[in-house]
């Protein structure tokens, strides 16, 4: 028999303990990476996993964490899911500690994270993969999905071999040709971010209104013109093509709160991963979000004012700045930059 490959998820914050523990609960091999602070409270109380209706306990022994990236060394695979903010660092480790040639699978926001990596790795294999749903952590232990979707990777033959056992469980792998495609895809809803950080609600709070939505709409659609000066053809990942989201997120409430948060099966307590930046005090993923899409408008001319305002908000924020705005004050900085640059 074929020995089972050891994933070794490097960076167990919410989405890395979410993804290696649902693995973990369909038998793949998996050990993590992580914090001092969270391999006490495993030992402790061990983990729990929650999602698609499913909750799976973990004791203490049932799970393999360790604080030093020497457990890299016997890694096949690493699950990369640092924040892109420690790219840097992290590939400093997985250099010292992991085998040349070892397959690095980067489940990281961000749209140019293969390109990054390759240059910091240059005798790994690396591999994209991307997670669309939110997590949250009711509890420092408990790891809940609180949204809708698969994880996707980029087809490789190794990676469709490990994860084979996942074809049978709640948690199916979406192998893809095109991954270029499915991360701007992911950047359209991840552009949501400082949206929800900045608005001091639950995203179901923020979601739910309207004026909220049309900013989204208006920072995807940016996007989206950058997209096409680059393109892109962006890749389905939910129930409607992307180029329709920004005019369904334009809908009155009546309409939208029936059907868009149902259908992205939101909770009622999710929050984004930069809202909850922002409550820790770190930095925060704006550059490799808003940012980009600001910075590849830049190079083909596409004017992107919401988005470069939204870069601005939170540098401010980070630096100790205001955290708490309405939608008309942004949409009135947005509506400025744009007056700004016609004149």
């Amino acid at each position: 028999m074929t020995p089972r490959p050891r994933i070794v998820v490097f960076g167990a914050g919410s989405i890395g303990c979410h993804v290696g523990l649902t693995w973990l609960a369909a038998g793949l091999d998996i050990r993590f990476v992580g914090r001092a602070s969270l391999a006490e409270r495993i030992a402790g109380e061990g983990l729990s996993v929650e999602g698609d209706g499913g909750t799976h306990l973990f004791k203490p022994q049932d799970i393999a964490f360790s604080t030093s990236p020497e457990a890299l060394a016997d890694a096949d695979i690493i699950v990369l899911s640092v924040k892109t903010t420690d790219d840097e660092p992290a590939a400093a480790e997985i250099a010292a500690h992991a085998r040349p040639g070892t397959l690095i699978l980067s489940l990281q926001n961000g749209v140019e994270n293969a390109v990054r990596l390759s240059a910091l790795l240059p005798t790994m294999s690396i591999v994209e993969g991307m997670v669309p749903y939110n997590v949250v952590r009711p509890t420092p232990t408990r790891f809940r999905k609180t949204s809708a979707g698969h994880v996707a990777m980029g087809r490789n033959a190794s990676l469709e071999a490990a994860f084979a056992p996942l074809s049978a469980s709640g948690q199916p792998i979406d192998f893809v040709t095109d991954m270029t495609a499915v991360k701007w895809s992911k950047l359209l809803l991840n552009l949501n971010n400082p949206l929800n950080a900045l608005s001091g609600l639950t995203l179901h709070e923020q979601l739910s209104q309207r004026a909220w939505r049309r900013l989204l709409a208006t920072l995807q659609g940016e996007c989206l013109e950058v997209m096409s000066a680059e393109e892109i053809e962006p890749a389905k990942l939910g129930p409607l093509p992307p180029w329709l989201i920004p005019y369904f997120l334009a809908t009155p409430d009546w309409l939208f709160n029936r059907t868009g948060l149902k259908l992205q099966k939101i909770a009622r307590d999710a929050r984004s991963s930069m809202a909850d930046d922002f409550a820790a005090g770190r930095r925060t993923e704006i550059d490799f979000l808003n940012g980009t899409v600001a910075e590849h408008g830049r190079r083909h001319g596409v004017p992107c004012p919401a988005n470069e305002t939204m870069v601005e908000l939170v540098k401010q924020a980070e630096c100790g700045g205001r955290k708490n705005w309405t939608p008309r004050e942004i949409a009135g900085l947005i509506n400025q930059r744009m007056a700004g640059a016609a004149s």
